[in-house]
């Protein structure tokens, strides 16, 4: 299959042939409609932040596709089905995931980070993790959601427990922080988006829209 495999720093991304991943009876093999590109991944290749997973690696964390073929013990899913793909795995087993907070599992693994990612045709990822897209909703945009989506969500609903007429300062409206202007807008807040750059501030304002922003400029 062809994937993009990060070969460090130094030597940054290529487009190559690599095998399609083997699955095992409790993984899934999911062929990739679309993968976000977070910045994250940016680190990884601009910046030297070192992958769990030596290089060579494939990155992508954000994903979404088609299952391809489930191993001998799924039974949550089946091929053909549309799945989202979480960009953190659990393990299940460990005290926070047996409370409910699987979001910070002892023994977490991150897919295109400690395993090869979605910047490729396939991936294999275990199936309890992943999450069924209705038809509604198109796979490419859908890609996005177990990201820049859903880390957003957590801290203005879970968290912030944002209500309506709470003031929220969103700092920074990159991919997450505008979901975050967004769904603060929704839960009624009166939201304040701060940058330094003028057209994320304009996507604040259309895609919230705040009742206000902030307009930060560099004084570089």
């Amino acid at each position: 299959m062809k994937a993009v495999v990060f070969h460090g720093k130094d030597v940054g991304l290529k487009v190559e042939d690599i095998p399609v991943p083997k699955i095992t009876s409790d993984q899934i093999l999911v062929k990739v409609a679309a993968c976000g590109v977070c910045h994250t991944d940016l680190h990884y290749i601009e910046h030297g932040v070192p992958t769990f997973k030596k290089p060579p690696v494939v990155l992508g964390h954000e994903a979404s596709g088609v299952v391809e073929e489930a191993g001998a013990d799924v039974t949550n899913v089946k091929k053909g089905d549309r799945v989202l793909i979480p960009a953190v795995l659990t393990c299940g087993k460990c005290m926070f995931c047996r409370m409910g907070r699987e979001n910070i599992c002892s023994a977490m693994t991150m897919v295109g980070n400690h395993l090869d990612g979605a910047y490729a045709e396939y991936v294999a990822v275990p199936a309890k993790d992943v999450l069924d897209l209705p038809e509604s909703v198109p796979l490419e945009e859908a890609s996005i959601i177990a990201d820049a989506i859903s880390t957003p969500y957590h801290a203005v609903k879970n968290r912030a427990q944002v209500k309506p007429g709470d003031t929220v300062v969103v700092f920074g409206c990159g991919g997450v922080g505008i979901n975050a202007v967004q769904m603060a807008t929704a839960a009624g807040g009166y939201v304040i988006a701060v940058d330094i750059n003028e057209r994320k501030l304009e996507w604040a304002l259309e895609f919230g829209p705040p009742r206000r922003s902030t307009r930060a400029r560099s004084s570089a």
